[in-house]
């Protein structure tokens, strides 16, 4: 279908590609703007091993919303003769809302280990901070369903007593269970000496 000259369908895909240019530009100023609260509250000889994240599979309901509701604006914009920015700007907007909260989720959700403990940080407005001291560490399961095997995220349960720590659609869970395991190691020969 032609509209003065251009296709229609262009207007749509342009937008979501800029949109996706937002994101990545805002999650990088996010990443400046929360580095160092975990380094800045490390206690004395405490260093970080490793640092996981949350997988961006945590969001694929959203991401199929969103996708959805861009479908539908190009449906109305192809099959009811609508003008073309009308459903432009409404996928533009959902698109950027989107994208800003995903990024904002994903930057303010952070999985530390340090060579004592595991700390945890969530929170976009208010912040939670969770700490498991890795020698109460009885053991580490990892859950991994088929998509999670496939695009390399799963869930992490890490037992305690009788206190059981879950920490879901965490990236990379096995290079993280071993880390835990690592450091677990490393401080038991540090015990021994």
């Amino acid at each position: 279908m032609e509209n003065g000259g251009r296709s229609v369908l262009h207007f749509p895909f342009s937008i979501f590609h800029f949109s996706f240019s937002i994101f990545h530009f805002s999650f990088s100023i996010f990443h400046l703007y929360c580095m160092g609260f975990i380094e800045n509250n490390l206690s004395t000889n405490e260093r970080i091993v490793y640092k996981g994240h949350l997988h961006w599979f945590a969001f694929v309901g959203g991401i199929c919303i969103l996708f959805l509701i861009w479908l539908i604006a190009v449906a109305l914009c192809l099959y009811n003769h609508l003008e073309w920015w009308i459903p432009t700007l409404i996928t533009a907007v959902l698109l950027l809302i989107g994208y800003i909260y995903i990024a904002l989720v994903m930057k303010n959700t952070e999985y530390y280990i340090t060579n004592r403990r595991l700390i945890v940080k969530k929170g976009i407005l208010e912040r939670q901070t969770t700490e498991l001291r890795l020698n109460k560490c009885e053991g580490v399961i990892v859950n991994q369903s088929l998509f999670g095997r496939l695009f390399n995220y799963g869930t992490i349960s890490i037992t305690t007593g009788e206190v059981v720590n879950v920490y879901k659609f965490l990236a990379g869970p096995i290079k993280f269970r071993t880390m835990i395991n690592e450091v677990l190691d490393m401080r038991q020969e540090e015990e021994k000496d």
